[in-house]
């Protein structure tokens, strides 16, 4: 009964310690936004996709538990398909209001293409669409 009482107590208090600490933090895993671009202390819009979820731009391997595989994402640019993820490293945060990755399917539903390794879709902020889109 002791360890029933017990157990019960610490499972309430982590319950509320997960909920306290998820709160600041409920994020879309395919979604990085420009405030969060900010908080990464990058400068280049790859290093930051890299801190904050470098999953879009790997893959676990089929049945593999540690090993991770590249992904090769082509990029989008306000819905303008302009390369690979090269374009990221060349590509100031301060540019981008969202970035958003969509897995082959969507893709290819998307600009009617297969894509293996999916696509990152940048969106410009208002600002600075034309400084992306002139080079």
């Amino acid at each position: 009964m002791w360890l029933t009482a017990r157990l019960l107590g610490a499972l309430s208090a982590l319950s509320i310690l997960t909920a306290c600490a998820s709160a600041g933090t409920l994020h879309d895993p395919n979604v990085i936004t420009a405030p969060e671009l900010t908080r990464s202390g990058a400068a280049k819009v790859y290093d930051a996709i890299r801190r904050l979820r470098p999953e879009m731009l790997r893959s676990r391997g089929s049945g593999a538990l540690t090993y991770f595989a590249i992904r090769k994402p082509l990029v989008a640019v306000d819905n303008t398909l302009v390369g690979g993820v090269e374009v990221l490293r060349a590509m100031d945060i301060e540019q981008v209001a969202r970035i958003e990755s969509v897995g082959p399917w969507a893709a290819a539903k998307r600009y009617g293409m297969t894509f293996g390794d999916g696509v990152l879709l940048v969106t410009q902020r208002a600002d600075s669409a034309q400084q992306i889109g002139s080079r």
